[in-house]
């Protein structure tokens, strides 16, 4: 492998354990078990887990960041934005571990603040954009306040990881997320989005 398709591998296959098993379950003997390198080879990219976890999730958060950039720019209207956003998100959360990013926020800073300002930055500013854009499409209610709806979204999502509200003993985590985006759209939308949405027929099992 040359260097740059190495690193890459080291970080998708390391994103996809983190995951599926959490950040903190997994040591790097297990990392490089998993991933068939000796931890030497891991070290030439590294310096250590932290830095790992940090890069990691950079390198996913770039990527995500690519693939709603194209939504945005691609979609037929918001309420068709939203259903594209969603359709990822599920697909990404499909086999997502909640404790993820409960070991961020506790043991990794560096990664929890790059999380963090992405939420800020990225995730809040697209949801917004959205939202206004769908008053004036007639998609969403008129009377929503779209600064106040995207921070309840995008904030509201830490309550769907907290294992005192949702223990993942009891509660899948996709089920959890779908029933929080259908609670979302619902409250949003116009009697015009509502139509649209039952068409489109989102949350259906």
């Amino acid at each position: 492998m040359k260097e740059g398709k190495e690193i890459k591998f080291l970080l998708t296959k390391s994103r996809e354990m983190f995951m599926k098993y959490g950040v903190k379950n997994m040591s790097m003997d297990e990392i490089a078990k998993e991933l068939g390198m000796s931890k030497k080879t891991i070290y030439q990219f590294v310096e250590n887990k932290a830095e790992l976890v940090k890069l990691t999730l950079d390198d996913y958060l770039n990527e995500e960041r690519r693939l709603l950039e194209n939504i945005l720019a691609n979609s037929k209207n918001s309420i068709d934005q939203m259903i594209q956003m969603i359709d990822y998100f599920l697909q990404a959360m499909s086999d997502f571990n909640p404790s993820a990013l409960h070991d961020l926020q506790k043991y990794y800073p560096e990664s929890w603040l790059l999380y963090n300002n992405y939420r800020y930055q990225v995730m809040l500013g697209c949801i917004n954009d959205n939202l206004k854009t769908g008053v004036k499409e007639g998609y969403y209610r008129k009377d929503l306040n779209a600064d106040m709806i995207s921070k309840i979204y995008v904030f509201g999502t830490e309550t769907l990881f907290n294992q005192d509200v949702f223990p993942s003993k009891k509660y899948m985590f996709l089920d959890i997320y779908r029933e929080y985006l259908n609670y979302h759209l619902r409250g949003i939308v116009s009697h015009k989005g509502l139509k649209y949405l039952d068409e489109h027929n989102l949350f259906k099992s």
